[in-house]
């Protein structure tokens, strides 16, 4: 079969800037192109493909250079190790590394592809939209982790995935051999009607995730963050119908990280 290929935006390697992996040492892939429009979006710049991609040092050179695109799953392992080598935050050893975008799942197979290139030398962590539950079944046994976004309607320009977003959840709960996050971002005047909605559609598979209230960081379309007393209202709710939760704002921003 021809090795699949997928259209870039970068490759680096920093620390995890959200979820229960937060703060951790990581390598990040992030694929071009994305079907959703978010309010907060702060990668716009992944929606569009372009003719190479910035790699922010690898194995061979420290400065960033350009690849073309599209790439093969095989080189992207290639090109994420490099960075993980030279990077002032690598481990030895075991490299984990997350696919993020854009939205990977426009590309299932070269995210299992990848997470077949890598094999023992690491894990995969997939970060998605979760709006397409049978492009996540193709990838599902290449991947370790998994951070599914749980987009609220306010969150969007338009539309509502709420039924893409609990197939998903589902499938990996059901799955049971990655590890499941679903990430919420909460936004100032969400309504709250929509919160319980999402996590009424959640609790069927509460023991199987951990839910991350994340704080939206102000980018394009949002100005103003959630004030202290709404976040708190928001926790209160998923506490009370027993969630396992974790309130965690982005991490890079704070500290002017990539």
């Amino acid at each position: 079969m021809t090795p699949s290929r997928a259209p870039l935006i970068e490759v680096f390697h920093s620390v995890q800037g959200e979820g229960r992996f937060l703060g951790e040492p990581m390598a990040f892939v992030r694929v071009a192109t994305c079907p959703l429009r978010c309010r907060y979006c702060d990668t716009p710049d992944s929606w569009v493909a372009t003719a190479d991609f910035a790699v922010h040092g690898d194995g061979e050179r420290a400065a960033t250079h350009r690849e073309r695109n599209p790439v093969t799953a095989a080189r992207a392992v290639e090109l994420a190790l490099g960075c993980a080598a030279r990077s002032p935050w690598r481990v030895t050893g075991f490299a984990r590394v997350s696919i993020t975008g854009g939205e990977p799942l426009v590309f299932p197979r070269f995210v299992r592809e990848f997470g077949e290139a890598l094999g023992a030398r690491g894990a995969v962590h997939l970060e998605t939209s979760a709006h397409d539950a049978q492009a996540l079944a193709e990838c599902l046994p290449a991947l370790s982790h998994v951070s599914a976004d749980w987009k609220l309607p306010e969150t969007l320009e338009s539309g509502d995935w709420t039924a893409q977003h609990r197939a998903c959840v589902e499938l990996v709960a059901a799955d049971g051999r990655a590890t499941l996050d679903v990430k919420i971002v909460l936004m100032r005047g969400v309504a709250q009607g929509s919160l319980s909605t999402a996590l009424d559609a959640l609790a069927p598979f509460k023991d199987a995730l951990l839910l991350v209230l994340q704080p939206v960081t102000p980018a394009r379309g949002v100005a103003e963050r959630i004030d202290a007393g709404e976040l708190a209202r928001c926790a209160a709710m998923a506490g009370e119908r027993g969630f396992r939760y974790r309130v965690l704002a982005q991490l890079h921003p704070l500290l002017g990280l990539r």
